[in-house]
This record gives C-alpha cells, sequence and structure tokens, in this order.
C-alpha cells in the first residue's frame, strides 16, 4: 500500500497496526452524488448540516476510503470508526477530506472557481514575449 499523498488530498491514518488512506477525489465524490441522489457536489454542504445520521456518517466515511481501498464495506467502516474513537473523530476526519477536496472553499468560505493567474503587464523586463530588450527602459 502506498503512503497517502496530502498535494492529492489524501490523508493517511493508522488504526491497529493497519493504515489507511482517507479522501474525497472526484470518483468517490461522484459516488457521494450517488448514494445521497444530489442534484450536484454543492448539496453535500446541506447532508452534513442537517444533523447527519450515523448511517449517513458511517457511508461517508467508507466512501472517503474506497478509492484506496476499493472493498471497503459498510461494515469495515464502522468497525475502523470504532477504532478511531467514535463518531466525533470519524466526522472530523470527513471534514478534513472535505477541506482537502475543496481548498478554496476552506480558506474563504466561498467555492467559487479559482482565479486565473495574473498576466504580466507588457513591456516589462523578463524572458517573455512582451518583454523589453535589455538595456531598453520602459516608458514611465
Amino acid at each position: 500500500m502506498t503512503a497517502a499523498n496530502p498535494h492529492r488530498g489524501q490523508l493517511g491514518f493508522e488504526v491497529d497496526g493497519n493504515r489507511w488512506i482517507f479522501a474525497f477525489t472526484t470518483n468517490a465524490l461522484c459516488a457521494v452524488e450517488e448514494e445521497f441522489d444530489l442534484k450536484d457536489i454543492s448539496e453535500l454542504e446541506t447532508v452534513l448540516a442537517e444533523s447527519p445520521s450515523l448511517r449517513t456518517i458511517r457511508k461517508l466515511f467508507r466512501i472517503g476510503l474506497t478509492d484506496c481501498h476499493p472493498e471497503m464495506s459498510d461494515h469495515e467502516a464502522g468497525q475502523i470508526m470504532e477504532a478511531v474513537g467514535g463518531l466525533e473523530p470519524s466526522l472530523e476526519l470527513i471534514m478534513r477530506a472535505v477541506e482537502q477536496a475543496f481548498p478554496e472553499a476552506a480558506k474563504d468560505g466561498n467555492a467559487g472557481p479559482r482565479k486565473a493567474a495574473p498576466q504580466p503587464k507588457t513591456g516589462t523586463r523578463g524572458t517573455g514575449r512582451g518583454s523589453t530588450p535589455r538595456g531598453v527602459k520602459p516608458k514611465a
């Protein structure tokens, strides 16, 4: 088994000597939409905000594990949740994984699209097409 890659939104943890990798990847988020019959993934916030049932939390926990552990069952996910410390630590892990999946929303509370990279001003020093040749001073 490979180690968790935080740059891909993966969270690694160990329970009873077993390493687990938890993440809400694209496939996992599609599974969430299907499992909870969501119009789109933005409705996940509603699922989590409306006092989710234990079954809901266990399903989300299982889905978060299935990308790296495809044979995961609801029953096994429930056992891992118990070993992690129960409902609160499991829900915290789910929330951390959701934040990893949507880093823009975690920073400012807005799930808007990523901003485009700033465009360089033409006529400035540098190495691009719009840069000025060496020795030429840009107009003030």
